[in-house]
């Protein structure tokens, strides 16, 4: 069983960020005008942050082109790491003529929708297994004091970690983190990987702060080993369910 689960991003650094990751990854875009049938396919080739706009290619079946020069609106679709990334109302506001085709200038969308497939199976971590988790960013206030945590629920594709702390600055959506440290002890490994921040929750009752996170782009060895983890836990919750 799976759901889907729609994020609306507004935030111009969120949606550059989703945009970057687009780029990073040269992953194709749909392009469709209103009214027309047919896509046409671009590449994300730059993200200005603080011009807040980016750049498409050229369109493929060369005639989008016209379609751009006359001022049309449309709408882009792609796919970032398995989640689907749609934004619609965008139209060209310069067109840049380089050696190997156009270049169009687009300003930020001014929302941007991610659609994701939950993982089918999430598992959660009993305290007789409980997993010391760090978290390190070079971007925060300190870059070099790692957040400590403790894993919550673990899947193939992301986890959820809590906190003995409100977090400050509190996370921002899709925030990196260059390097997350999974001590699994009940394999004897550490296993460190890069991860995207999604949605925190802060109690200020407790004190306390949970968050999302999802794994990003992990190395095969290291997608191995989540992968064995969560069978683990699989396991232990079904012999303590036998009980």
């Amino acid at each position: 069983m799976t759901n889907d689960a729609e994020h609306i991003i507004t935030r111009p650094a969120e949606i550059a960020s989703v945009l970057s990751s687009l780029q990073r990854q040269r992953s194709p875009v749909s392009i469709s005008f209103r009214g027309v049938d047919q896509k046409f396919l671009s590449l994300i080739l730059a993200v200005d942050r603080d011009a807040q706009v980016f750049y498409l290619d050229e369109l493929n079946p060369p005639s989008g082109h016209k379609r751009v020069l006359a001022n049309e609106f449309f709408s882009v679709r792609g796919s970032e790491q398995g989640i689907t990334v749609f934004f619609t109302k965008c139209q060209a506001i310069k067109v840049l003529d380089e050696e190997d085709g156009a270049v169009y200038r687009v300003p930020f969308p001014t929302q941007l929708i991610h659609n994701q497939k939950r993982d089918a199976f999430r598992a959660h971590v009993m305290l007789s297994n409980k997993v010391p988790v760090s978290l390190l960013s070079l971007t925060r206030t300190e870059p070099m004091q790692p957040l400590k945590a403790t894993l919550k629920d673990i899947s193939s594709t992301g986890c959820k970690l809590e906190f003995d702390s409100l977090i400050e600055p509190p996370f921002k959506e899709l925030e990196i983190f260059e390097e997350m440290t999974i001590n699994l002890k009940a394999f004897e490994k550490k296993l460190t990987l890069k991860v995207e921040a999604r949605h925190a929750v802060y109690d200020e009752h407790r004190k306390r702060t949970t968050c999302g996170f999802r794994f990003y782009d992990p190395k095969p060895s290291v997608q191995a080993e989540i992968d064995r983890f969560v069978i683990f836990l699989q396991r232990e919750a079904r012999r303590v369910d036998l009980r």
